[in-house]
């Protein structure tokens, strides 16, 4: 309520600030001009940053974070010991198997993330914030189709199509954010939000 917020001495949200609320599992398309704003509300939105002005109350469920640069990953970790942290409690085994279901086996497995193509770096982030224990509930998405091939966006796709908790999308790839069938659509513009037609 009220978010207020400046990067460089630039307000990004006009007064009195900008209001936004997620409720159960609804899917928001959210776009915008490149520089209105929108990453740093995911961000405001996830905690990272606090809002200058305003506030952001959060329900008791987890917020997962999958940004275009995948920088949740850890470069020197291999996708097996990410996701052991990301779920400590599930057995080996399980986690293999989750793992092979990603397309990750074996040795590919045991690669550090930095190793990777982008496409597996996005196949890793995603195991790791969808299965993290506990689960999230909501799922913030900044460009996460950007530098990806066909076949990874048909990934990414088929997994968040599959994830059943809320999830706020930046993205400029209007077949991409088509495909995950949003229940809203908010345009940010002029520091301000409205409901897209």
């Amino acid at each position: 309520r009220g978010l207020r917020h400046a990067l460089a001495g630039r307000e990004l949200f006009a007064a009195p600030g900008l209001d936004l609320q997620i409720r159960g599992p609804e899917r928001i398309a959210l776009s915008g001009d490149n520089g209105a704003g929108k990453s740093t509300l995911l961000r405001l939105l996830s905690g990272e940053l606090s809002p200058q002005a305003g506030e952001v109350q959060r329900g008791e469920g987890r917020i997962a974070v999958l940004s275009q640069g995948l920088d949740a990953l850890d470069p020197a970790l291999g996708v097996a010991e990410q996701l052991q942290r990301a779920a400590p409690a599930l057995a080996a085994s399980e986690r293999a198997g989750l793992l092979a279901r990603w397309l990750f086996r074996g040795a590919r497995a045991q690669l550090p993330s930095a190793a990777l193509s982008g496409g597996e770096r996005l196949r890793a982030a995603l195991a790791c914030a969808l299965h993290a224990q506990p689960a999230p509930q909501l799922l913030l998405l900044d460009e996460p189709s950007n530098h990806l091939d066909l076949d990874a966006v048909a990934e990414l796709e088929r997994a968040l199509r599959a994830y059943q908790g809320a999830l706020v999308v930046v993205s400029h790839d209007e077949a991409f954010v088509e495909a995950l069938a949003p229940t809203r659509r908010l345009v940010l513009a002029d520091g301000r939000l409205r409901e897209a037609g």
